[in-house]
């Protein structure tokens, strides 16, 4: 792997201790990417412990497997969405799991490359697929979706000019199709004032594009409520969240697991990086830890 492209692990310590409860269990990281959560995590495993990745894009499957090599058949990694893993346990004779992982978001090298298209800061085509399978393409979305879907979906994500900018998209759009994030950007920059906002005008309009592009809500529902399904009785279920939206669906979800009772809040608030991980790593800035345990 080019050394151009890296990607630090989030809150990786205090993941991997809530995480890891029993040493020579099986434990899943529903979301391998460059291997950095699997690595602590198969480090503090003993010789009867094993853990199994899923990655949806096809690059990163192949740099886990490399970054991973060293762990031998005490790792296995599976090019799918998390939201399969049903049938993935199923075929491999799975049926109790000591703890399971969800880094959502997506990794820097998505955003670091150009060619993938998820960042407004390179010049790329607008694409944002995790996995270049997926029939759905940023493209798409801004050149043939209706304003009124557009809206609604930059909406959501928090956008309070969404109509603004959907307006905008569409009487672009007539001229000419959009075909490059900096199109994007540009337009979004010209109808909305920059001034006393902590980030780039165009950051939620991405953001909404990214989790439309790749089914991120929908499959994170699937992803808790099947994962739990084949947890072992005080296995543990940790997901690493990156903006409002999924945290919210995570607190909520696990809030009325532990209320339906079977379940535990193991974090009553949520875990948040220390200022010494922010300062080195900015992009963990936003993120936050809630892991849950099945009662046994």
């Amino acid at each position: 792997m080019s050394n151009q492209y890296r990607h630090e692990p989030v809150l990786l310590e205090e993941t991997v201790n809530l995480l890891v409860t029993d040493n020579d269990g099986l434990y899943v990281d529903a979301t391998v990417g460059m291997g950095g959560h699997s690595a602590k995590i198969l480090s503090k495993l003993g010789r009867q412990g094993k853990l199994i990745g899923f990655d949806w894009d096809p690059e990163m499957v192949n740099i886990s497997k490399n970054n991973l090599s060293s762990y031998g058949d005490k790792v296995k990694i599976i090019g799918t969405n998390f939201s399969n893993m049903e049938e993935i346990f199923k075929r491999e004779g799975i049926f109790n799991i000591s703890g399971i992982l969800f880094d959502l978001g997506v990794s820097s090298l998505h955003f670091d490359k150009p060619q993938r298209g998820f960042s407004f800061k390179h010049e790329g085509p607008l694409d944002m697929r995790i996995n270049p399978a997926n029939p759905l393409t940023a493209h798409t979305i801004i050149n043939k979706w209706p304003y009124e879907q557009i809206e609604h979906l930059i909406r959501i994500c928090g956008e309070r000019f969404s109509h603004k900018i959907a307006k905008a998209i569409c009487e672009r759009r007539e001229k000419k199709e959009f075909e490059t994030t900096t199109e994007l950007r540009n337009v979004i920059e010209e109808v909305l004032p920059k001034t006393n906002r902590k980030s780039n005008p165009a950051t939620k309009t991405f953001l909404a594009l990214r989790v439309a592009v790749n089914y991120e809500f929908e499959n994170l529902t699937k992803g808790i409520q099947k994962g739990g399904q084949f947890l072992a009785p005080g296995g543990r279920m940790a997901i690493i969240t990156f903006h409002s939206l999924e945290d919210r669906i995570v607190k909520e979800t696990f809030q009325f697991m532990s209320r339906m009772g079977g379940w535990k809040l193991i974090t009553k608030k949520p875990v948040i990086p220390a200022e010494t991980e922010i300062n080195s790593n900015n992009r963990s800035r936003s993120a936050k830890l809630r892991v849950i345990e099945k009662v046994k």
